[in-house]
């Protein structure tokens, strides 16, 4: 017997879903895809695609048969990975805005902290064993700590606002760019400034704007070259809108104290890209992670359970989709 329920790709595994105790609606009919690299073609029966924020741009070849398709839901803030004009018309693009916010401010904490402290090496010569080098490295001649630190974030949506306010809460004086900031009263406990002003200011530096074209290389040269000798860049966001070759081109001068890196304009990271051989240079003063800013079980149990949610609102109940971006 052909089934009734509504078609639905999703290209993530299943055990991602039951990991975090959420299921897809009953009344869909779900294809999980363990590797999307697998799936050549979606068949002209699917009704919805449901696929991760992370990775590489989908093969415009991947659409070619996909007449049927209704909604396409990311299960991130994320929408980049399907070039326009693919999708048939009348089918709707949706994200999960915000729900990660708090774990990716979390992780920008962590990782700037981490490389104003200099963690690294001190980890690195109590392991060799020279504990008196590893005092002498970590001394307070050397570090920086979160109060009074001069913190500047590079688009003030959700997350750039979380993590201002995280740092805040922690002693640091935070400014943002934002060229249309989200309306809310607590920006008035925030500097706005100019992108130029942003980065002379800041001593760390993260950046949390969507790729678009007019944020592809945003900070580039000219911007680090404004950022304070020592400083810490952190690109939590997307691959593209810092300017990879330029940020490696600092960190080999001495300019810039360190970079921490969650986000590549090409994921997955080559094996023969630049990035790695600069992390192998600096080692004390690169971190390099793999996309994971915002995974956390908290985080991924509130962006499938909303994710599956407004599939189902589309496929199931014909209601208007939430969060669409096209």
């Amino acid at each position: 017997m052909v089934s009734t329920r509504p078609e639905v790709l999703c290209l993530r595994p299943e055990k991602d879903f039951t990991a975090v105790q959420v299921s897809a609606p009953p009344g869909l009919a779900v294809t999980y895809v363990a590797d999307e690299k697998a799936v050549a073609e979606i068949g002209p029966e699917v009704a919805g695609l449901v696929l991760p924020s992370a990775g590489a741009a989908l093969s415009p070849a991947l659409f070619s048969g996909a007449k049927a398709l209704r909604v396409v839901q990311y299960t991130g803030a994320g929408t980049d990975r399907i070039a326009a004009g693919l999708l048939p018309e009348g089918c709707v693009v949706c994200n999960v805005p915000g729900a990660s916010a708090p774990d990716v401010a979390a992780y920008v904490v962590l990782v700037a902290g981490t490389l104003l402290r200099r963690l690294l090496v001190g980890d690195a010569l109590v392991r060799a064993g020279d504990y008196a080098a590893a005092r002498a490295e970590c001394a307070p001649a050397h570090v920086r700590g979160f109060r009074g630190l001069r913190v500047g974030i590079v688009g003030f949506g959700d997350i750039g606002f979380q993590t201002g306010r995280l740092f805040a809460a922690l002693g640091a004086t935070v400014s943002y760019y934002d060229p249309s900031p989200p309306e809310r009263p607590e920006n008035e406990n925030f500097e706005r400034r100019s992108l130029a002003d942003l980065c002379a200011f800041s001593e760390v530096l993260s950046v949390h704007v969507p790729l678009l074209e007019a944020t592809r290389g945003l900070v580039g040269a000219q911007q680090l070259a404004l950022l304070p000798a020592g400083a810490v860049v952190v690109n939590a966001a997307r691959g593209g809108v810092v300017d990879e070759a330029a940020l490696i081109a600092a960190l080999d001068s001495g300019a810039l104290g360190g970079a921490a890196l969650d986000v590549y304009a090409s994921e997955p990271l080559p094996a023969d890209s630049p990035l790695l051989a600069a992390a192998a240079r600096h080692p004390h003063r690169m971190i390099c992670t793999p996309h994971i800013g915002g995974v956390t079980p908290e985080a991924s149990r509130v962006l499938f359970a909303a994710a599956w949610e407004n599939v189902a609102r589309v496929l199931l109940e014909g209601g208007a989709p939430a969060h669409r971006v096209n």
